[in-house]
C-alpha cells in the first residue's frame, strides 16, 4: 500500500509515518519511482506504536520492543518484566500527582477559609 492508504488505515499522518520510518519503527520498500510501499505489517506495527505510546512508552522504548520482537530476542518473561517496570514508573507518577493534588487541595481550603474570614464569597 502507498503512504496515503497507510495514513487512512492507521490514522497516523504522513509526516509521523516518515518520522517513524526514519526511526526504524516501520519499514517501507522503495519502488523504481522512489515511492514508498508498505506492507500489512506496517499497519500492525502502527497499532502497536499507538497503543504503547498511549500507556506511556517512549518511541525509543517502542523501537527496542519492536526490534526485539522482529529479531525474536524477547521472551514472555522479559516482556512481563518490561511491562512491570513501566507499571512501576506509572505508579510513581500517580503517587507524585496525588501528593500534588492533596497539597493543592489543602492550599485551596486555606484560601477559601481566609476569603470567608474576610467577608468574601466563594464562587
Amino acid at each position: 500500500m502507498n503512504i496515503g492508504e497507510l495514513e487512512r488505515r492507521s490514522g497516523v499522518g504522513r509526516h509521523a509515518l516518515r518520522y517513524y520510518e526514519r526511526l526504524g519503527l516501520i519499514a517501507a520498500n522503495r519502488q523504481a519511482n522512489n515511492y514508498r510501499r508498505y506492507s500489512e505489517q506496517a499497519v500492525i506495527d502502527l497499532a502497536f506504536i499507538q497503543s504503547a505510546q498511549g500507556v506511556g512508552f517512549s518511541l525509543a522504548e517502542i523501537g527496542e520492543i519492536l526490534a526485539a520482537k522482529r529479531g525474536n530476542t524477547i521472551n514472555c518473561a522479559q516482556g512481563a518484566a518490561l511491562v512491570a517496570s513501566k507499571m512501576a514508573d506509572i505508579q510513581a507518577r500517580i503517587t507524585g500527582l496525588q501528593a500534588t493534588y492533596f497539597f493543592l487541595d489543602a492550599e485551596r481550603a486555606k484560601l477559601e477559609a481566609s476569603a470567608i474570614a474576610h467577608g468574601h464569597t466563594i464562587a
